[in-house]
C-alpha cells in the first residue's frame, strides 16, 4: 500500500516542475521581447540629429559657451548745452575834427559822429570822414580842407588806416592851410586809434618824400602818426 501512494505523489511534483520551467522560460522570453521592442526607441531617443549637433550650444565642435544676456535699456537723449557766444556789439565812436581860431591860435575841435552800432572800423571811419568832408563850414568851427574834396577809399590792414583822396585835396592856400588840413584828415582817421599808422594817398599815389602835398611842397613822413605830426609842424 505504501509503494502505490508514493509513485503519483512523484508524478505530481514532476509536472509542478515541468509547469514551473515552462512558465519561467515563458517569462524570459517575454521580458527578451520587451527588451529588443525598447531599445532602438531608447538609442533613437538619446541619440541627437545631425542637425542638433550643429544647433547645440553646448556642441564640442564650436567649443564654445553663450554668454548670459544681460537686460539694458537706452539712455534717454540729453539735450546738449552749448555755451553761448558773446554777442556784445561795440559800439565805436569816431570823431570828426574841425578847426577853432582864438586870436591867432588855431585849435583842432573833435565833434563825434552818430556811426550804427555795430558798424566796423572802416565803415565808422568812411562816414566820419564823409561828414568832415560835407561839413567843412559853419558858424562855430571852420576847416581848410577844399569843398570839393571827395574820400575815394578807406581800408585798414596790418600796416594801418590806408585813406585816399580826390586830387581837390592837394590845391588851394598856402603852408598852415595845407598842415592843418592835413592835420584834420590825421586825426579823423586815427580818432578811434590814437597811435594808428596812416597813409594818405591822392588819386592813389602815396604823400610821401618823393611826392609832397600841393604848390608849397609840404613833405609829409610815412606813415603819418599824431606823435610824427605834432613833433616835424607844431601844431595844437
Amino acid at each position: 500500500m505504501k509503494t502505490q501512494n508514493t509513485r503519483p505523489v512523484q508524478q505530481n511534483i514532476f509536472i509542478i516542475y515541468i509547469l514551473s520551467l515552462l512558465s519561467l522560460i515563458v517569462t524570459v522570453i517575454w521580458l527578451n521581447g520587451v527588451g529588443v521592442n525598447k531599445n532602438p526607441t531608447t538609442t533613437e531617443t538619446l541619440t541627437p540629429a545631425p542637425e542638433q549637433v550643429k544647433q547645440s550650444p553646448t556642441s564640442t565642435e564650436n567649443n564654445t559657451v553663450p554668454k548670459p544676456t544681460i537686460p539694458f535699456t537706452i539712455p534717454k537723449q540729453t539735450e546738449k548745452l552749448i555755451p553761448k557766444e558773446n554777442t556784445t556789439v561795440v559800439q565805436l565812436q569816431p570823431k570828426a575834427y574841425f578847426l577853432q581860431v582864438d586870436d591867432e591860435k588855431i585849435n583842432l575841435v573833435p565833434q563825434p559822429v552818430a556811426i550804427r552800432k555795430g558798424a566796423s572800423k572802416e565803415v565808422a571811419l568812411q562816414q566820419t570822414l564823409n561828414q568832415l568832408f560835407e561839413n567843412n563850414q559853419n558858424n562855430q568851427f571852420t576847416s581848410t580842407i577844399p569843398p570839393e574834396t571827395k574820400l575815394l577809399g578807406l581800408r585798414i590792414d596790418d600796416t594801418g588806416i590806408h585813406v585816399n583822396l580826390s586830387d581837390e585835396f592837394r590845391y588851394g592856400g598856402g603852408s598852415t592851410s595845407m598842415i592843418y588840413r592835413v592835420a584834420q584828415v590825421l586825426y579823423t582817421a586815427s580818432s578811434i586809434e590814437e597811435s594808428a599808422n596812416v597813409y594818405l594817398s591822392i588819386e592813389g599815389e602815396l604823400l610821401n618824400q618823393e611826392n609832397p602835398l600841393g604848390g608849397e611842397g609840404l613833405i609829409l613822413a610815412e606813415p603819418l602818426t599824431r606823435q610824427k605830426f605834432v613833433e616835424d609842424f607844431s601844431i595844437n
